[in-house]
């Protein structure tokens, strides 16, 4: 997500090794028993179960545009992190009709979020399963505290007038399929979504197939790359598509209404530049495809929303390279736990400091540096660790969290700093890390205990009463 007051932020594999949720996961026999109901996230109580791992999640949606209303299949794949008697998964707003676990139906029950699943008989540990969701109705914002202070009143399924655009940070997800709402648990997605004609559907991954049935037509899309719940989306909209590559062959794919200008679809066009540069100081670009959704709405900001960003119209440079950023910081590193949210905006920020020292020269970033310092030193900004579940996405994340790069940048030296961004990305690709994770791999990198820059500029609640110097 690009700013502190913008909301920016087919195929089944194998079952990716993930952290287990432990979450009234004991005692530690193996008596069967119910997972639990949530993951102890210490924002979103009653998001995210424990008990079992998911591995896929196979989306069937059929969309009926002028009335919104939605019929629909979720597929999931999973494993059991021990015996389950019974499961939950996190869906707000939607009615379950059936529910059935490897072709067996199953008893089930569902409110508020929460949908409780019965198994007809016990999972057993480690035992590979798949449940079969089907559901239905009209897709809306589920219920989000995080985004109350720019007044939203949630995030998710968008309808809007001229199409379906899908921004789930942070809890969105379950309001648009039934799933396992956390970032710790990432998996892989296929969609296949069925629309009248002239809609398109614009999804994460790759398009692997374009079905017509006269009237209306079915988009078959598919993730191979393993990803949190928030970052699925779905787009659905009368678009215009241009399909591109990188010179080393990376997929590309920008949608965007009739009549989009030149000059707002200039920076999009130069993505892979950015993608060039970005590869140069973290790693290789982490997926398989990318591209963006560039939308005729004022939806409140833009979604890093994995390798298919979606963006508000009038979405400039800037705003790209933040959230391209974010491929490798916050959907390729995840995050443990929402209170870790500057080591998604944090990094994204500095990354489009990084752009502009590139194109425009050291003071650039000096230039912005010293602007942030001043920013949040006036406002009193705290910590960006823990910034509380209502300013998840406030100036604490955002502009105290590249501080804490800057500083350390400037304290060991561009060549130990760019080691450790790639390193955090190659040590963590894939998977979930915290706060303390990066402090740890800082200091082993740098070769020294780094106690008083992070003291100052992580945990502490004001920055340093004297600016340093940010040349």
């Amino acid at each position: 997500m690009p700013a502190p007051k913008l909301l920016s932020s087919l195929l089944l594999l194998p079952f990716f090794a993930l952290p287990a949720f432990t979450s009234g996961d004991s005692p530690a026999e193996d008596q069967p028993r119910a997972g639990a109901p949530d993951c102890d996230d210490t924002y979103y109580q009653g998001l995210g179960n424990g008990g079992y791992d998911v591995s896929h999640y196979a989306l069937e949606l059929d969309v009926d545009m002028e009335s919104g209303f939605m019929t629909a299949i979720a597929t999931i794949d999973a494993r059991a992190t021990h015996a389950l008697s019974a499961f939950n998964l996190d869906l707000w707003g939607l009615e379950v009709s059936s529910v059935s676990i490897a072709g067996v139906a199953a008893e089930f029950s569902h409110e508020g979020r929460e949908l409780t699943i019965e198994p007809a008989q016990v999972l057993a540990a480690e035992a590979n399963f798949q449940a079969r969701i089907e559901y239905s109705g009209t897709p809306d914002l589920a219920p989000d505290a995080s985004v109350a202070s720019m007044g939203m009143k949630g995030t998710g399924w968008m309808r809007r007038k001229t199409g379906v655009f899908v921004m789930s940070e942070c809890v969105g997800a379950s309001g648009w399929f039934p799933c396992n709402d956390h970032p710790l648990d990432k998996a892989t997605f296929s969609f296949s979504v069925e629309v009248a004609k002239p809609y398109l559907v614009a999804a994460n991954g790759l398009l692997v197939e374009e079905l017509d049935h006269g009237e209306t037509r079915t988009f078959e899309w598919r993730a191979s790359d393993p990803m949190s719940t928030y970052l699925a989306t779905v787009n659905i909209a009368e678009l215009e598509v241009e399909v591109s590559e990188t010179e080393s062959g990376l997929p590309l794919r920008l949608y965007y209404p009739a009549g989009t200008s030149d000059k707002a679809l200039e920076p999009f066009r130069r993505t892979g530049e950015l993608i060039a540069h970005f590869e140069s100081l973290f790693g290789d670009y982490p997926f398989e495809a990318y591209g963006a959704v560039l939308t005729a709405e004022h939806l409140g900001g833009a979604l890093e929303s994995q390798t298919l960003p979606v963006y508000s119209r009038g979405a400039g440079e800037g705003t790209l390279a933040h959230e391209l950023a974010h491929q490798w910081f916050g959907n390729c590193v995840g995050l443990e736990a929402w209170e870790d949210m500057w080591l998604n905006e944090g990094f994204a920020v500095y990354a489009g400091w990084l752009w502009r020292e590139h194109k425009d020269g050291p003071e650039a970033i000096a230039k912005a540096a010293k602007r942030g310092y001043e920013r949040v030193k006036r406002r009193k900004t705290g910590a960006p660790v823990d910034p509380g579940e209502a300013h998840v996405f406030g100036s604490r994340t955002y502009g105290r969290g590249p501080l804490v790069l800057h500083a350390l940048r400037l304290e060991v030296g561009d060549e130990v700093f760019f080691e450790i961004l790639r390193t955090w990305v190659e040590r963590n690709f894939n998977s979930s890390a915290s706060s303390a994770d990066f402090v740890a791999l800082s200091e082993e990198l740098a070769g020294r205990k780094l106690v008083d820059l992070f003291g100052a500029w992580l945990y502490a609640e004001a920055v340093p009463a004297e600016a340093p110097s940010f040349e």
